[in-house]
């Protein structure tokens, strides 16, 4: 796994999407073509949950997540050793809640059960 890929999986899981989408980018301008719409899929979801904890979006927050959820699918079960498959499980469940719930303000809960992202054993 590339180090800084490491690092933006650490600050995914951490919450803080700003700081993982910037090194996911780091990272999407070294990679190969077979990776890079790996990478955008992480970096919308990374953009995708900062918006919704940031700034409250909803349905752009659904946008984008679904667009990252939609370069995803080919990844799975597993890619770079990340565990795609729960990722993008998790992730799906996230957006048909966003979806169904229309809850517009963010609580001390969701922020607390967001997908994370899960190395392969």
């Amino acid at each position: 796994m590339h180090p800084k890929l490491r690092e933006a999986v650490t600050l995914f899981n951490r919450r803080a999407y700003f700081d993982c989408h910037q090194t996911l980018e780091e990272v999407w301008h070294e990679a190969s073509d077979d990776d890079k719409s790996f990478y955008e899929g992480l970096i919308r979801l990374a953009t995708g949950l900062h918006l919704r904890f940031n700034r409250g979006g909803t349905q752009g927050t659904i946008n984008l997540l679904t667009q990252g959820l939609m370069r995803l699918e080919n990844y799975r079960p597993a890619h770079q050793e990340i565990d795609v498959a729960r990722l993008y499980d998790d992730m799906d469940t996230y957006v048909t809640n966003l979806k169904t719930t229309k809850i517009t303000q963010v609580g001390f809960l969701e922020s607390w059960r967001m997908p994370r992202i899960r190395l392969v054993a």
